[in-house]
């Protein structure tokens, strides 16, 4: 199970920019550190998360040397970090398809088949928001397991989770 701070700031564009305000900071920090207060003990939470599209700035990064000095035993996962921050440890894309990128004009989602190729990239790509009418599901499911059994640094993907 992975327990998540809700994190989360739909409608602040461009690109969700509080996460690299500082005056933001305090508020974040207060969800991720009640989470593990209140969670830090259930054997069912494996993974901590940062949330779920809300940008990605400097205070994902306080956030997660926080939570691994914290709790150095669990992964943190945050999604919109991709591969190009160290806040995650695990990439954790939204809406991939597995061998087709998707040309968005804001940001662009890249392929399954893309993430797994990145130059020396070697953390653990588990999908998230997946099982829903955003290109990956109502009939897509055998493709997505037939790359999930293909691709060992693909470990599965999580239904709705940041």
């Amino acid at each position: 199970m992975v327990d998540e701070a809700n994190i989360e700031t739909h409608g602040m564009t461009p690109m969700n920019r509080l996460s690299d305000d500082p005056d933001w900071l305090p508020a974040m920090s207060q969800r991720v550190t009640r989470m593990v207060q209140r969670d830090r003990n259930h054997p069912s939470i494996i993974i901590w998360s940062l949330g779920n599209e809300s940008g990605y700035g400097a205070n994902h990064d306080a956030l997660y040397r926080w939570l691994k000095a914290e709790d150095p035993s669990r992964p943190v996962q945050y999604e919109g970090g991709g591969a190009d921050t160290a806040a995650t440890d695990i990439i954790c894309p939204m809406y991939a398809r597995v061998d087709q990128d998707q040309p968005f004009p804001a940001v662009p989602k890249w392929s399954i088949k893309k993430w797994l190729s990145l130059p020396g990239e070697q953390r653990p790509l588990i999908l998230c928001e997946y099982a829903h009418a955003m290109g990956n599901s109502f009939g897509g499911f055998a493709k997505y397991w037939q790359a999930f059994r293909q691709y060992p640094r693909l470990q599965g993907a999580l239904s709705g989770t940041g």
